[in-house]
């Protein structure tokens, strides 16, 4: 295990990957996650009128 030479991979790889390219990857990640953070915010807040709804017996928003 210690004579293993793992140079030409590492080579390879930051060859073959720019900044470039992992700066788009991140931007594509963060613009693909954010509508799910939006989503997520938006069913607690349905969830919270509804159960305010059921307890309380009136809506509010």
């Amino acid at each position: 295990m210690a004579n293993l030479d793992f140079e030409p991979i590492i080579t390879a790889l930051t060859g073959a990957v720019t900044p470039t390219q992992i700066i788009g990857l991140v931007a594509s990640i963060v613009a693909f996650g954010i509508p799910f953070v939006f989503m997520w915010f938006g069913m607690r807040k349905v969830i919270k009128i509804f159960r305010s709804a059921v307890m309380g017996g009136h809506i509010t928003v």
